[in-house]
């Protein structure tokens, strides 16, 4: 166990020491090759922090006593550190560094507070010392070897995430905070450093090994990579990339996306006073591999990576092993001073001076140490071959001013930058121009042009139509090609009719003519007559007109004789737009004819223009549904016979005009009396009444014995049986005097019942009860012929059979009078 300790302190000891987050000078994880110079002091701190319990257990969860309980999800930890270090010599340097952590681990469900697995709590003492080898400082290259003691000063039995891989306990319990053991470790740097051919690049690696001398323990590799990008002497920006990978064999599976792997981009800003503040992102390798928190993927394999853990008052936990937080975000804040006075640019002005610590050797520097640009054209001073350029002017890559043309003007200043080799340029690099018209004399063919006259490319003075005129003198500046021209460059019209002569195809037209656009007197209606002379100016192609332009019209209708259709029309006729004899109805009837001058289209018409009706009924044949109505019978607007109650009775037969809607009716239109007692089945509330059975205004017998509706339900059958109940008989035997009473009564005896059961049954039983009832009757005295027995079974239903209450409804016999 104390192997696996020593192991896990001298990865820590890796893992931190001179990076920028334990007080080196790039980054914050970066490790470089870079030492402080003799008696040269830095003092710093810097820590992480991430707020996610998977930061903290596998999932976020733990287990005691058998039972799983979830930490709260937003649980923290902080990691931090305070760290110190002075250079003995220029290439070697010690230091000190002394980690703090807390870890906030809580849940709601299980014991909060009896796991003691959230405290604040020291870490391991890390002494170090680092070797570098001395390159000469125009050297890019950079070299050193680190090594690390760790003092077990961490508390035990605190805590939740292991800090280190090498943490990792397969023989007993694992202490995050502490390895409990003393280790060593031994670290290569390796540095690219291109600042120092100004090249704004610096590039930093580490690899090293951890002996853990902890029981249980592994050996752990160590490794690291950043990038640094220097744009400007106070910002850095970076990207790095660290983690560690167990290499001994343990109760614990190796696999490297089970150790810890960050990434971590970053900004460090180089602060007056030599102070330096650097903060980063750290992005788990391990968490971006599961960037959605798919808890399965998480909890893949957790029994491999089992932590088993003991609080200080002994109490176990069990959880599943995390490397690293997901998400983290980190900052360092280091001060160096003190020792010789260091030039680490080699600039003149030492480091505790420089304003510019990272300036290219060789650049000419001010008081400050920042590099000089004397001409302001972007080279600095040192690297600048014509340190006097003027500014503005284009430079190449030595700083020497650039002159295309070869004019002795330089680009930049050049305002005619494609001068002509050998020409004489003023100070703006442009030829002479002696009449000042923009054309420079070399290229000007009218070297005397007037002040302030148009000029084409040539220096000529610009005629833009080509009409002879120049444009200053020219009062029709766009004259087409071709045309001939006055001397104030317009097109000749010698008729003064508008249209120049060279379009004028009448070039001698009279003054105050109207003209097309050829020159020649308008005529809108081609008739041969000039429009100023026409009188009817709208005459129809090809019509022959008189001297004043307008038609003939024969017949005096108003209708010109070309248009004229019926030109023999009788004088004061109605004509249409033809000249024939108006119709306004279309009907074939002139208006002057038409006594009915509105028939509606498409109707057949009698030679005064009024629509036909065949059968004299009122209605015309095109509107009659009935053309052949017998004379005086009462039609609709159909022209059949009116119906006026919608008996299905035509009024002119109907008897009963006035019978209510929905009520039967016989042939004559009047309504029904089944039952011939003088109340119609509409108004009937017992339609099957006897004949001569005195009744009230409702149709219903007066006498309740004589009542069939009312006698019919007192007849009742044994359950599931066709045997009359014993007070039946009563009641048949009233029908039975009712029957004798009326003796032209017939009664035909219906069985009926519910819908339970299978529907052959049923038919029996109802069969069965109706012959019941029938047989009673003709053995107390009533002729055979007199009654016949109809079994329905559940056929004809009078309710649903959907509650017991219809269904016995539905079981029911039913008297019915027949002829």
């Amino acid at each position: 166990m104390k192997k696996a300790i020593a192991l896990s302190l001298l990865a820590g000891s890796l893992a931190f020491a001179q990076s920028g987050l334990m007080g080196g000078s790039d980054g914050i994880h970066q490790h470089n090759a870079r030492t402080l110079g003799q008696w040269n002091f830095v003092i710093g701190t810097g820590g992480d922090i991430t707020l996610d319990n998977w930061s903290l257990t596998r999932g976020g969860q733990y287990t005691s006593k058998g039972k799983t309980y979830t930490l709260n999800r937003w649980d923290w930890t902080l990691a931090g550190n305070f760290n110190a270090a002075i250079g003995l010599l220029d290439f070697l340097d010690v230091g000190v560094s002394l980690p703090l952590y807390y870890d906030h681990a809580n849940d709601d469900e299980g014991p909060s507070g009896y796991y003691d697995m959230w405290t604040t709590s020291r870490g391991d003492l890390d002494l170090w010392f680092k070797a570098g080898v001395p390159f000469s400082d125009e050297s890019i290259f950079g070299l050193a070897a680190m090594f690390d003691f760790y003092i077990p000063t961490g508390e035990n039995s605190v805590g939740t995430r292991p800090r280190h891989a090498w943490y990792l306990n397969d023989e007993g319990y694992t202490h995050p905070f502490s390895a409990d053991a003393f280790a060593m470790a031994a670290t290569l740097e390796f540095t690219l450093d291109l600042t120092k051919k100004n090249i704004p690049i610096r590039w930093n690696t580490h690899a090293g090994f951890v002996l853990a001398t902890g029981d249980g323990q592994a050996n752990t590799l160590v490794y690291g990579t950043g990038i640094n990008w220097l744009p400007l002497s106070w910002l850095d920006a970076f990207v790095e990339y660290s983690g560690e990978y167990r290499v001994q064999k343990t109760g614990y599976p190796r696999d490297m996306m089970a150790d810890p792997m960050i990434v971590t981009p970053g900004l460090r800003f180089h602060l007056p006073w030599n102070i330096d503040f650097a903060m980063g992102l750290d992005m788990s390798v391990r968490a971006l591999t599961n960037i959605g928190y798919d808890w399965k993927e998480e909890m893949e394999d957790v029994e491999k990576f089992t932590v088993r853990y003991i609080d200080e008052r002994g109490n176990k936990v069990t959880y599943g092993y995390v490397p690293t937080p997901r998400f983290a975000g980190t900052a360092a804040l280091t001060w160096r001073f003190g020792g010789k006075d260091k030039d680490e640019d080699s600039d003149g002005i030492n480091d505790k001076n420089d304003k510019c610590p990272h300036t290219p050797s060789g650049a000419v520097v001010d008081s400050t140490g920042c590099p000089l640009d004397g001409d302001k054209d972007g080279v600095l001073d040192g690297f600048d071959k014509c340190p006097g350029t003027p500014e503005g002017a284009t430079i190449d890559s030595v700083g020497c001013p650039i002159d295309t043309d070869k004019d002795g003007v330089y680009d930049g200043l050049d305002k005619c930058p494609e001068t002509k080799e050998g020409a004489n340029v003023g100070i703006n690099g442009c030829e002479g121009d002696f009449d000042g018209d923009g054309v420079e004399d070399s290229f000007d063919r009218c070297p005397n042009t007037k002040q302030g006259v148009p000029v084409d490319s040539t220096g000529c003075p610009k005629d833009s139509d080509k009409d002879g005129v120049t444009d200053d003198m020219d009062k029709c500046a766009d004259t087409p090609a071709g045309f001939t021209v006055d001397s104030t460059g317009c097109p000749v019209d010698n008729d003064k009719d508008g249209i120049p002569d060279a379009l004028d195809k009448c070039l001698n037209t009279p003054a105050g003519l109207p003209v097309d656009s050829v020159g020649c007197p308008a005529d809108a209606d081609k008739d041969g007559v000039p429009d100023a002379l026409d009188k009817c100016p709208n005459t129809k192609q090809g019509a022959q007109v008189n001297s004043e332009g307008c038609e003939g019209d024969f017949d005096n209708d108003g209708i010109p004789d070309a248009m004229d259709k019926c030109p023999n029309t009788k004088q004061g006729v109605p004509v249409d737009t033809v000249g024939c004899p108006a119709d306004a109805d279309k009907d074939g009837v002139p208006d002057y004819l038409d006594k009915c001058a509105e028939t509606p289209e498409n109707y057949t018409v009698d030679n005064t223009g009024c629509p036909l009706d065949y059968d004299k009924d009122g209605i015309p044949d095109a509107l009659d549904k009935c053309p052949n109505s017998k004379p005086g019978v009462p039609v609709d607007s159909t022209g059949c016979s009116s119906d006026t109650d919608k008996d299905g009775v035509a009024d002119g037969i109907d008897q009963c005009e006035n019978t209510p809607s929905g009520a039967q009716v016989d042939s004559v239109g009047c309504p029904l009396d089944s039952d011939k007692d003088g109340v119609a089945d509409f108004q009937d509330k017992c339609p099957n009444t006897l004949e001569g059975v005195k009744i009230d205004a409702k149709g219903c017998p007066v006498n309740k014995k004589e009542d069939l509706e009312l006698l019919k339900k007192g007849i009742q059958f044994k359950t599931g049986s066709s045997k009359l109940t014993k007070a039946s008989y009563k009641i048949l035997d009233d029908i039975v005097k009712l029957l004798k009473k009326v003796e032209s009564a017939k009664l035909e005896v219906q069985g009926h019942t519910d819908n339970t059961g299978s529907e052959q049954t049923n038919k029996r039983i109802s069969q069965e009860r109706a012959d019941m009832v029938a047989n009673y009757f003709i053995k107390k005295g009533i002729a055979a012929e007199r009654v016949r027995a109809v079994g329905f079974g559940s056929e004809k239903p009078i309710a649903d059979n959907n509650s017991k209450k219809n269904r016995a409804k539905n079981r029911r016999v039913e008297l019915v009078p027949f002829e």
